[in-house]
């Protein structure tokens, strides 16, 4: 099975506050490619109020390296790219509303993930998310866990959301960290994930800063590596 290129359209669907702005990436293959959207990877944005959109660096690297990955899937599938989705919480750029602080962004997602399962035919979610955007997507897992195939928190501000102190067993979280980050206090997720039951994989990046600069191929590889395991 080979791919021969991968796209994104522009989409708006409805959402508990209005219309909500997505990015749909989606695989044209070549040949008899047979679907791998069973499973699919969403990622959330950073903090709004603090100029975070669907097109910060962090998440647009790690959806277009969803978009190439190549693995042997959950169900014996060889997969050549996963489709994705990125989107805008309420209030950001094109879609609708107004902030929440996180509770209304919990229902953005959940409206995102239903699309996802529902009209494009996904059986589970590949879910991640950065900053503000982490507290979402942990959130959301924790409420629906059967939705969810992986998780992966980068520098989840735990000093933002009431972060739990448990986490869903049905799956294999990850924490990515930089230890010279200047937004979210690393000792504080640090002790956060010590004190997580089930414990989740807990990835420390050397002097890397919030935004992961020059470090963002380090963080997909590393995405990489894990989301193959899964």
């Amino acid at each position: 099975m080979s791919v021969k290129s991968w796209s994104e359209k522009a989409l708006s669907i409805p959402g508990p506050a209005g219309e909500l702005d997505i990015r749909l990436g989606q695989q044209i293959a070549s040949d008899t490619d047979s679907s791998s959207a069973s499973y699919g990877f969403i990622m959330c944005h950073p903090h709004p109020l603090y100029s975070g959109t669907m097109d910060n660096k962090v998440v647009t690297t790690l959806v277009r390296g969803a978009s190439k990955i190549e693995f042997d899937s959950l169900a014996g599938m060889k997969v050549s790219g996963l489709e994705t989705i990125r989107f805008n919480f309420r209030g950001v750029g094109h879609s609708q509303g107004e902030h929440d602080h996180g509770k209304g962004e919990q229902d953005d997602l959940a409206t995102v993930v239903d699309y996802a399962l529902n009209e494009l035919g996904w059986q589970k979610v590949f879910l991640a998310g950065f900053s503000f955007g982490a507290g979402v997507a942990c959130l959301y897992s924790c409420q629906h866990a059967e939705k969810v195939a992986g998780m992966f928190l980068i520098a989840p501000a735990v000093h933002h959301f009431e972060a739990p102190s448990t986490l869903p067993f049905e799956f294999e979280s990850h924490v990515y960290m930089g230890d010279a980050d200047e937004v979210v206090p690393f000792d504080e997720v640090e002790h956060w994930v010590d004190l997580l039951t089930p414990q989740p994989h807990f990835h420390i990046f050397e002097d890397a800063s919030h935004f992961f600069h020059g470090r963002l191929v380090d963080l997909r590889e590393t995405f990489l590596d894990d989301l193959k395991k899964l």
